[in-house]
């Protein structure tokens, strides 16, 4: 794996210490309240333990899709509905009102910063209305408005006051080397919704809120497209992520004090090259009643505690490749839950942790060189002619397949343990027992 190091942001330099900081593990502390309904109060740091056990800091369903025709009426201090504007350099944009934005650009106005500072205080009258359309946010593109955000500090203040938004058909905010801070609850860093588009390039932002992800899509499809920069998160419910859109992600770090490291919604798609995440409670978390899909190339996901992948009722297409390194000090690799089904495919890979489906169905499909060490529940399995399981427990599969050129005896080590398998579904193992090396066998489940 590639190291990454900080990005570089013209005319910033970066500290030492504060790449240190962004790359050590996560500490960890005492668990104190947290709770949504404060929106100014800074959160506490939550002990993985607590946060992967608890409800407290579960990451919330998104906003219900009312239509892109229910937003609710906005307001900005400074609006701009048609036309081309760039704003003086560093000129400030200011709200202090609730559910007013410092910038408003609906239409086809079209507003470009340099260097602008962005404040926003204030509370959103409505949860949904500002998760779903973008209501209190700082800076608001809507309904076909345009935003070109080059430099500056974006700092908001109250429930709901995300810093950057752009909701709508042709709504499009594009950000480079701005530093974004939110406190408040449901507070993201930028989100998008309803055919709104976002660009990030080399940009930070910092999350203090519960339920304030740092980057977010709502409903009605969005596509968010990051590349470079740092997001970290205090508050509970808080993934780097949280998606029922299409994110693609490049190069950027992660730190996540108390929630898991992603989010994908029903609809959602994330994409992840070269990105490194350390998260209190948990990996990448897939989940809702329809399709989801993650892929991830090279970088790293680090969970305090928790399972690295979850599938919660959703239908999950899950690929890794490219010698990406996944670790969870407790955990399992795989669980699927409440009918969810899952396809794992990975392909030169180092994969440790158990595959646990406890109600639904999970294929997993090994290729290249990759490893995988842990025991199966419930899980069917496909082997490439150069990959190994070593089995860490006494296990059972749905069903196994072995691709052309791959053994038992050269796929699987048993280190003592036994693997059953359905008959009726591993036809290429003619029904019969193996020896495994290692000691151990592989032989059919009695019944089937």
């Amino acid at each position: 794996m590639k190291y990454l190091g900080l990005p570089y942001r013209p005319g910033r330099r970066r500290t030492a210490t504060a790449a240190s900081v962004l790359l050590l593990p996560l500490t960890l502390s005492s668990l104190s309240a947290c709770s949504d309904d404060d929106g100014t109060a800074t959160p506490p740091v939550a002990s993985p333990a607590a946060t992967a056990s608890g409800a407290r800091c579960r990451t919330d369903l998104p906003a219900p899709d009312k239509g892109a025709d229910a937003a609710p009426a906005a307001s900005g201090a400074y609006t701009l509905e048609s036309g081309d504007e760039a704003s003086p350099r560093k000129k400030r944009f200011t709200a202090k009102k609730d559910d007013e934005s410092a910038v408003l650009v609906s239409g086809s106005g079209k507003l470009s910063t340099r260097d602008s500072p962005l404040s926003k205080r204030g509370d959103t009258s409505s949860v949904d209305g500002s998760a779903g359309h973008g209501l209190n946010a700082a800076a608001l593109a809507r309904d076909g408005g345009r935003l070109a955000l080059s430099g500056g500090r974006f700092t908001t203040k109250g429930k709901g006051a995300t810093a950057v938004f752009a909701s709508g058909k042709g709504a499009r905010a594009t950000l480079s080397a701005n530093r974004v801070k939110t406190k408040g609850a449901s507070a993201r860093g930028v989100m998008a919704s309803y055919g709104g588009e976002l660009d990030l390039t080399y940009t930070e932002i910092d999350t203090a809120g519960a339920q304030a992800a740092p980057v977010a899509t709502g409903p009605g499809g969005a596509k968010v497209t990051v590349s470079g920069g740092t997001m970290t998160s205090a508050g509970c419910g808080s993934p780097g992520v949280q998606t029922s859109g299409d994110v693609s992600v490049t190069g950027t770090l992660f730190d996540l004090a108390n929630s898991e490291a992603f989010t994908v919604e029903s609809g959602g798609s994330l994409s992840l090259r070269n990105v490194r995440a350390t998260a209190a409670a948990g990996g990448v978390v897939l989940r809702g009643g329809g399709e989801t899909s993650f892929s991830m190339s090279d970088g790293s996901i680090q969970a305090a505690e928790g399972d690295l992948f979850s599938v919660e009722q959703a239908v999950a297409d899950i690929k890794v490749t490219g010698g990406a390194e996944l670790k969870t000090k407790d955990g399992v690799l795989l669980r699927v839950s409440d009918r969810g089904t899952a396809t794992f495919a990975a392909d030169d890979e180092k994969l440790n942790g158990d595959v646990v489906v406890s109600d639904g169905s999970a294929a997993l499909d090994l290729s290249g060189s990759t490893k995988l060490d842990g025991a199966v529940a419930g899980a069917s399995m496909t082997f490439g002619a150069r990959t190994t399981w070593s089995v860490s427990g006494n296990s059972w599969v749905k069903g196994l397949e072995l691709g052309s050129g791959a053994r038992v005896s050269d796929v699987i080590d048993g280190n003592g343990y036994s693997v059953t398998y359905d008959r009726a579904s591993s036809p290429g193992l003619g029904g019969k027992t193996y020896r495994l090396n290692g000691g151990g066998s592989l032989r059919p489940a009695k019944g089937s």
